[in-house]
């Protein structure tokens, strides 16, 4: 083997080496940018659930509030018409025949 001859074949054993080590490169590229991409989704996800949660937690302190409302006015011995009544003042608008119910609408000012 001549000199000319293993210098042809160290070139093109270092163009194959070359060409996967850029293969290597960017399939780290793609796949770290898979990653950050990923991360970045579940953290946005993982945001969302957490509103969601106070939400909910919320919803479960009224309906808490709500219950212990309604068990003081059984427990106590309390009238229950007057539970009634303030529910149908509250949260329906009703009012008794002889009543007038006003209503204040703030003035719009430009």
């Amino acid at each position: 083997m001549s000199f000319k001859l293993r210098s042809q074949e160290a070139r093109e054993t270092r163009k194959k080496h070359g060409f996967v080590s850029i293969l290597a490169r960017i399939a780290v590229a793609i796949v770290s940018v898979a990653i950050v991409y990923i991360i970045i989704n579940d953290q946005i996800q993982i945001n969302e659930y957490n509103a969601q949660y106070e939400e909910l937690l919320e919803k479960t302190n009224q309906t808490l509030e709500e219950n212990a409302e309604i068990s003081r006015y059984l427990d106590d011995d309390a009238n229950l018409d007057e539970y009634i009544e303030s529910i149908a003042r509250e949260k329906l608008d009703f009012a008794n025949p002889d009543e007038r119910i006003y209503y204040i609408i703030p003035s719009s000012k430009n």
